[in-house]
């Protein structure tokens, strides 16, 4: 018997011993595709005698399905009462010979990369082995009966399933990555790690109180529940942004002032000219991409997407930028989106531990910004009773501006 300590040298048993063996049997919880020891096994998929894998909480990737879809050897348990959580690997080698690895890693890319991993070895020279062989055979038949072979249907379906399902995962990870992507994503900290994103509501108000007034204008909380307030009854008074008035427009893309509600504060974009020109032209494609998200209610990755690929279609000589395009969203659903900005840009960076080149990345505003504000802990709140919270707790994704606005070398305007 051997105990092994970490990763690498579990790899490095279930490698010589893919490679030794006369068949295997194997019954993990999750299994994934792109490491040696994966290559291994789908190269020599006749020596599988029996495979059995499971799917809770779709952490089993649908490529390694795909791989062993066919294989008469392979089955997958799904939706099990509890969760099928074993981790064990039997090999028998020539002369009734046999080694088992019993222990922590499932059959991932992780198991055998990152992970803190321990498993013990054992043989059939150990003492009590022929017991202990028969566990694993009786145990591993066990499994086998509650498993069932998947359908190319049933397999699509937990595909979408599965790709649905990444963001969450990987936002317990701290990754934020995109869900199309089969890397590890954007690894941050762990949300525990980020002190932004485990602030208290109490703490997020008495911040955005506390913001630094910035003369001449009224960039108070006041000043900006102004905003918002005007901001919102021009969205409440038409049912399209195409239907707004040119000031009104104006208004919203943070491009003029009005009277004592200074519009340009969450985001002036009055130096972007092509901004302006589509602004001032009314361009259709603005109108239609905000109708893709929705007034009220949770907003989809998806949903994002679409307003992202109309948005664009204002702007045909070429990508135009995160902040004029965030600058709309967090007008409307200033719940969910904040304006992302040179004046921001460095505070809010820092806080949620993202490079600016992610920030400045449609997908990657989604993905590292959003990911992290939907995990916030401020922002997951429950509406406060206290009537001047209640009104910022509905604009609070937005109000991320007044903590992190850099102010200084400010123009008059």
């Amino acid at each position: 018997m051997k105990l092994l300590t970490c990763a690498a040298a579990i790899e490095a048993e279930l490698t010589r011993l893919i490679g030794e063996c006369r068949s295997c049997q194997v019954a993990v919880a999750w299994a994934s595709v792109g490491f040696e020891a994966f290559d291994l096994v789908r190269g020599q998929k006749n020596k599988i005698k029996r495979m059995v894998v499971g799917t809770h909480f779709y952490q089993t990737h649908p490529d390694f399905i795909e791989t062993f879809l066919t294989h008469p050897n392979v089955r997958f348990v799904l939706n099990p009462s509890g969760v099928f959580h074993p981790k064990a690997y039997l090999f028998e080698m020539a002369g009734s010979k046999w080694e088992c690895v019993v222990g922590s890693p499932n059959f991932t890319q992780a198991a055998f990369g990152g992970n803190d991993e321990m498993a013990v070895l054992m043989t059939n020279g150990d003492v009590g082995a022929a017991s202990a062989f028969g566990d694993l055979q009786q145990a591993i038949d066990q499994y086998w009966e509650k498993a069932t072979v998947l359908t190319p249907g049933e397999l699509a379906g937990y595909r979408d399933m599965w790709k649905r399902k990444q963001p969450a995962l990987r936002n317990v990870l701290g990754q934020y990555g995109n869900p199309q992507q089969e890397t590890e994503g954007d690894k941050g900290k762990s949300p525990v790690n980020v002190p932004l994103l485990r602030m208290s509501w109490d703490e997020f108000f008495k911040q955005v109180k506390s913001e630094i007034d910035h003369p001449p204008h009224d960039h108070s909380l006041e000043g900006r529940l102004k905003v918002m307030r005007a901001v919102k009854k021009i969205f409440a008074d038409h049912k399209e942004f195409q239907n707004v008035d040119d000031a009104g427009r104006e208004h919203i893309a943070g491009l003029a002032n009005s009277g004592d509600v200074f519009f340009l504060w969450f985001g002036s974009m009055r130096e972007v000219g092509k901004f302006w020109t589509a602004i001032q032209s009314n361009d259709k494609n603005l109108s239609v991409a905000l109708d893709q998200i929705p007034a009220t209610g949770a907003i989809t990755r998806e949903q994002y997407l679409e307003y992202i690929k109309h948005y664009l279609k204002a702007f045909p000589e070429g990508r135009h930028g995160v902040p004029t395009a965030s600058r709309l969203l967090a007008m409307k659903r200033p719940d969910t989106f904040v304006c992302f900005n040179k004046r921001n840009l460095e505070g809010l960076c820092t806080a949620f531990g993202i490079s600016h080149k992610i920030g400045y990345e449609y997908e990657g505003y989604w993905d590292s910004i959003i990911g992290r504000i939907k995990d916030s802990t401020w922002w997951n709140s429950p509406l406060p009773t206290d009537d001047s919270e209640r009104e910022v707790w509905q604009y609070r994704a937005a109000f991320l501006d007044s903590l992190y606005y850099d102010g200084k070398d400010m123009p008059s305007a």
